[in-house]
């Protein structure tokens, strides 16, 4: 019962949106208020037994002004509540140290008054309050001094009643010092209670964070394979047709349709062996895009050379697929229109980034785009164009000693 009475006056004016360090200023305010309410009260009782009625009654009255400190915490006035508390402390031990004199020992009370300060108050936060309080007990007791305690000085008590007054006062500042610090080992055994749950439970949630993400990422794996394989399929059925008989424009149609969906199925492939599942090494890919469509077109890549300058360039998925498709289109149509009438191609193909800014550059030695290629676009331009758009970059085509392609856009 006395637990609970104990727990539910140190509570007192704890809200429960309150953090940590909060309710362990308002609780630890509220026990040094129930310590100095006990020690008031058998003071007075002593002091009213050795025969100063006027000193115990004024000592009891102290009971009645600590009892303010829990109503202020009740009504939220924290600060307020705590300076109110040392202030109102500090004050009477003042009095009764120049009211009963340097022998009868009630200044031993300031030690557990400066325990109270240290613990209570956060450096941080309360760094003048804390000076403030230490300058005001230093104040006091010079005053005292200064004074030789003549200030308040009673003629009622005499040596003898100092005497007894000392040892009445050495034991009770003693146990204020010792059952505070107490009070303060047994609040950092909670507090260090806590954090080792906090702890255990932030191990135990980082634990199911990696376990979730362990098995998010084995299904974009997954995803990416089945992506991959599904676009294999529509490839190949693709790769079916052409071994019909069907007309020259026809199969070509089918052949470009079916380096688009392998241009696609190669970064699922990238991503699904890789394990980044978010982002392709654009340089890797391009090389394995370039062996793609040198298998396409057998019959001229024996006399096209391609050079790449790629370094370092990684982009993600949104990124990658677009830009894929891009490549696949200019390198499609340089290998179908750009050597006709040359028997040495070359393509220079170039990638690079500076932040977030990308820029990417085809250019071949072919004999150049038609003048008028803008009136009657190719279905490959619609799709540059409409991936440019994507990527929310802008490209341009321009005749240099053959076709020069040019794409930039940026993205984080």
């Amino acid at each position: 019962m006395l637990a609970r009475i104990w727990k539910s006056v140190s509570l007192i004016g704890v809200k429960d949106e309150y953090d940590d360090i909060l309710v362990k200023r308002i609780t630890l305010t509220n026990q040094f208020s129930v310590i100095a309410i006990i020690v008031f009260f058998l003071s007075g009782i002593n002091n009213y037994v050795l025969g100063d009625v006027f000193s115990a009654l004024l000592i009891e009255g102290l009971v009645g002004v600590c009892l303010v400190g829990f109503y202020l915490n009740k009504l939220h006035f924290h600060r307020f509540a705590i300076s109110f508390l040392f202030t109102t402390i500090s004050v009477a031990v003042f009095y009764f140290d120049s009211y009963s004199g340097l022998l009868s020992g009630t200044y031993l009370y300031h030690f557990p008054l400066i325990l109270a300060i240290a613990f209570v108050f956060d450096m941080r936060e309360d760094k003048k309050a804390m000076i403030f309080h230490f300058l005001l007990i230093i104040v006091f007791l010079s005053i005292n001094i200064i004074t030789h305690y003549d200030l308040f000085k009673s003629d009622f008590i005499d040596d003898e009643k100092r005497y007894q007054m000392f040892m009445f006062n050495l034991v009770f500042s003693a146990s204020a010092v010792g059952f505070f610090v107490y009070l303060m080992a047994q609040n950092n055994l909670k507090e260090n209670y806590l954090l080792i749950k906090r702890i255990e439970e932030r191990r135990l949630s980082e634990s199911a964070i990696k376990d979730a993400l362990a098995e998010k990422n084995i299904l974009i794996s997954e995803l990416h394979h089945r992506v991959k394989n599904n676009l294999a399929i529509i490839s190949g059925l693709f790769s079916l047709k052409l071994n019909d008989n069907l007309h020259e424009d026809a199969k070509n149609v089918l052949l470009e349709s079916r380096n688009r969906v392998r241009s696609m199925a190669l970064i699922h492939n990238r991503l699904y062996n890789s394990e980044n599942l978010t982002d392709v090494n654009f340089g890797e890919y391009a090389q394995e895009l370039i062996e793609e469509i040198n298998a396409s077109y057998s019959a001229v890549s024996n006399s096209v050379k391609i050079d790449t300058s790629i370094n370092n360039v990684s982009l993600n998925v949104n990124a990658a697929i677009p830009c894929g498709l891009i490549l696949n289109e200019l390198l499609t149509n340089s290998y179908k229109h750009a050597f006709k009438e040359k028997a040495d191609g070359k393509i220079n193909i170039s990638f690079i980034n500076e932040g977030n800014n990308y820029s990417m550059l085809v250019k071949d030695n072919g004999v150049g785009l038609p003048l008028d290629y803008n009136k009657k676009q190719s279905l490959g331009v619609t799709v540059i164009e409409a991936l440019s758009e994507q990527l929310d970059g802008s490209f341009n085509f321009s005749n240099e000693e053959g076709t020069r392609f040019e794409l930039k856009f940026s993205y984080s």
